[in-house]
Order: structure tokens, then sequence, then C-alpha cells
């Protein structure tokens, strides 16, 4: 047993698939063939018993209907009486005490008694089993002119059991053949089945050997193998993203700390050989130091938002924000610390608008999106903030009128340390993470967020947010 259920673990999917199509198979089969055995047996056996008792009563008849003067006299006309009989059949007379007094046919070939002797007082008919096998007892009494007695047929139902022996050979040649054939087509039908399966398994082999390029060819079929195809292919596409991405940020992140830790290391070293004693480069070498730890603690701490930022998925409840409250309080700040700037808001009555989101969070991403746009404005200082509505969702653009960006570069600009132009960006302190926590913001709120821009033209940044509540 334990040799079995180790063989059966060990077996591949596809033999386990024919044994079990196959057992299935076999097993309603069989209790098919079962029930439809007892039936017909239930059913020959109550014929038989019918016709058993239908002989009787013709054969009782035929004695009334002509008594007998003697034993002799009854058993020479025993080919008369045989013409009642079916194959095997026999008749046998019997007296008042129970003694034979005619056997009709005289010599039987039949493994069974010569009779079954029991006082009637009417007709009977019964099953009794002999050697195994059943037989059918009917008896009557009968009163002739001189004679009291009895009449026994016995019946050894060679006809019901040659014919449920042969229903039961024939069961099992169709049990086995059955149980081969379904085995068969069970193991092709698993070998189609799994061929994809296969395929996958070898995909993701070669994926460990050789990298995330590898991907399965796309399936034209509706069912769940295909649909499973191209959820792998998907999931694929997505990790490797995600792969990509997270080298680019080890990348990036190891060369925005690397710059400020070199140049406080120059710095330091510089004030280790001779500015201890000179004043002048002693304070240069600390108002760097200072800046360059500055911009690393700016960047920790985005790079810290931007951790904390992955959790805003998981959010079980969700604040409201006013977002022309919010915005016109966020526009004079930035007044205040821009005064040449031009910040317009723009909106149609939507006071009341209420978005499905954090307002610290709102706050941030729109301080992200108003820093961008004013330090990427050198000639035209201005910036329009415009507000509209849906049936769903609020909409807030944030358009500046700068030096825009690239095509080329507009699709990844939402990439984590991604800047389009790196010397310029790092001049005005910026370290790429920005529009990437704003994206992951917006997105934890089940919105969206894009940009659009021409080369010395400006640039557009758009976010939708779940619109909670509106009114006027």
């Amino acid at each position: 047993m334990k040799f079995l259920r180790s063989w059966y673990q060990q077996s591949s999917l596809k033999v386990k698939w024919s044994l079990g199509g196959s057992a299935a198979i076999f097993f309603t089969f069989f209790i098919f063939s079962s029930i439809q055995y007892t039936v017909i047996r239930q059913v020959m056996l109550h014929e038989e018993l019918q016709n058993l008792s239908q002989e009787l009563n013709e054969i009782v008849n035929f004695y009334r209907n002509k008594p007998f003067a003697s034993i002799d006299e009854i058993q020479t006309n025993s080919d008369l009486i045989k013409q009642f009989l079916e194959k095997d059949q026999r008749i046998v007379v019997i007296d008042a005490t129970g003694q034979q007094f005619a056997v009709i046919p005289f010599h039987g070939t039949l493994n069974m008694p010569d009779f079954y002797f029991e006082p009637v007082k009417e007709k009977t008919v019964e099953f009794r089993d002999e050697n195994h096998k059943k037989i059918c007892v009917a008896r009557a009494p009968i009163l002739l002119s001189g004679f009291k007695g009895y009449i026994e047929i016995i019946d050894p139902l060679t006809r019901y059991h040659q014919m449920m022996t042969s229903l039961f050979l024939i069961m099992s040649i169709l049990g086995a053949v059955s149980l081969l054939l379904s085995g068969f087509i069970g193991f092709l039908m698993a070998k189609h089945f799994l061929k994809p399966m296969k395929k996958l398994s070898d995909t993701m082999q070669s994926i460990r050997k050789k990298g995330f390029q590898e991907r399965m060819e796309p399936s034209e079929s509706q069912d769940e193998m295909g649909e499973l195809t191209n959820i792998f292919n998907e999931m694929m596409d997505r990790i490797e993203l995600s792969f990509n991405q997270q080298r680019q940020f080890v990348e990036d992140a190891s060369h925005e700390l690397r710059t400020p830790v070199q140049i406080m290391e120059g710095h330091l070293n510089l004030l280790n050989r001779w500015g201890k004693n000179d004043p002048e480069i002693l304070n240069e070498s600390l108002q760097a130091s200072l800046q360059e730890l500055g911009r690393m603690k700016n960047l920790v701490q985005e790079l810290l938002d931007l951790s904390k930022v992955e959790e805003v998925e998981s959010k079980t409840s969700v604040q409201d924000t006013v977002v022309i409250k919010t915005l016109n309080r966020i526009v004079k700040n930035f007044e205040l610390i821009h005064e040449d700037f031009d910040f317009l808001l723009h909106h149609n009555k939507l006071e009341n608008a209420v978005a499905q989101i954090s307002e610290n969070h709102f706050e941030q991403i729109m301080i992200i999106l108003l820093d961008n746009a004013v330090k990427y404005s050198e000639k035209v200082k201005k910036v329009d903030i415009i507000v509209e509505e849906n049936i769903k969702y609020i909409k807030i653009t944030v358009r500046d009128y700068g030096v825009g960006i690239p095509e080329s570069d507009l699709s990844k600009i939402f990439y984590r340390f991604y800047r389009v132009d790196k010397a310029r960006s790092r001049a005005k302190g910026g370290n790429g993470l920005g529009l990437a926590i704003a994206k992951k913001l917006v997105e934890g709120y089940s919105g969206t967020i894009s940009a659009s821009s021409k080369l010395g033209e400006g640039t557009s940044i758009s976010l939708s947010l779940p619109l909670h509540h509106y009114g006027r």
C-alpha cells in the first residue's frame, strides 16, 4: 500500500489524471451495470414466476377435464402433458400421503430432488435455492375421480440462469474494455490539456536561467488555460517592469547619495590638510558640507515618504477633502513664497466638490505639482490650476508655461529618480522623486495621473480623483 501511495505521489499529472478519469468512468459504469443487472434479474424472475403459474393452471385444467383411470394411463399420456412444459421442467403428481403418483418426464437429467412435497390448500408458486442456484416450484391441490392429491411443477430456471450468466459475462467484458479505453482516452486528453502547462513550466525554467525576457505565446482560446497564459504574460511584464524600476532605483539612489558624500569627503579632506587654520576655507567647506548634508536629508526624507506611500492602497477608511477650499489655502501659501508668480485657480462654482482622499495627501500632491511648475518656469511666471468635474471624478490640472518636456521623456517622468535634465534638476534641488510619490498617492486612492507637454510651451499635469459629494 505504501509503495502504491509513493508511486502515485511521484507520478506525473497525466498519469494521475488518467487514473482518476478511468476510475471515475469505471465506477460509474459499475454502478450503472449493477443497477441494470439487478433490475433485469428481478424482471426475469417475475416473468418466470408468472409463466410457471400459467402453466400450472393449464395442467390442472387438463387433468380436471380429462380424468384418468389409473397410473398407467397418466404415464401413457405423458407426451400430451409435455406440451405444456418448457425445457428442463418436470411435473410430479403426488397423492395425499406424499407419495409420488407420476413423474413427467420420468427420466430427468436435473440435478435436483425428485419433488418438494408440502400439502397446500391452494395454488402456490415460490423460489427455492438448490445447489447455490434458484429454482421455481409451483404446486396446487387436485381432486379427480378416485384420486386426491397434488400437482407440482419444478422449473430449474435454465433459461434464466443462462441469460444471467451471459449478461454478467458481457458486462464484465464491457467493463474491462471501458476501463482500458477510458484510461487510454484519459491519457490522451490529459496530454492535450496539460500541453499549455508543460509550455508554462518550460517558460518558467527558461526565465530562471535567462531572465525576464521569455514569454509564452499568446493563447487564442478563451478557456481557463488561455486565461492563465495571458495572466502569466501580464504578470511577467509587471515583474520585469518592477525589477527594472527597482534596479534603476538602486542605481539612481546610489548615484544620488554618492555625489554629496564625495563632495563632503572632499571638503573634509581639504580641511584636514590645510583648512583648519584658514577661516575662509573653513567657512567655505562647512557651508558646502552643510548644503550637501541638507540635500542628503531631503533625499532620505523623500525615500521614506515614497515607502510610506506604498501603504495607501491598504487603507480601510478614506478621508474626504473639500477641493477648492484646500486649493485656495495652498495657492495663498505659494503666492507668499513666490511673489513674482501668478497662480490662477479656475473652477466653475465647484466650491463644495469633495474628493475621496486624505487632505494631507492631497496637499502633498498639489505641493509637488506646483513646486515643479515653479521650478521649470523661467520666462513666463504663471501657473494655472484648473478644476473640472464629471459624474464620478473630479479633475485637477496644473499647467505651467515653462521649458516643457520632450515627448520621448514624457512617459518616464513618473519613474523614481528620473529627471529630464539631470544637471539642471540637481542645480534646482530636485531628486526626481516628487512625481513618483504623487503617482503612488493618486493611484492609492483609485485615481489617475497623466502628463502632456510641448517643448518651449509648457507642461500640464492632470490628476483625477473619485468624487465623493457635490453640492451647490
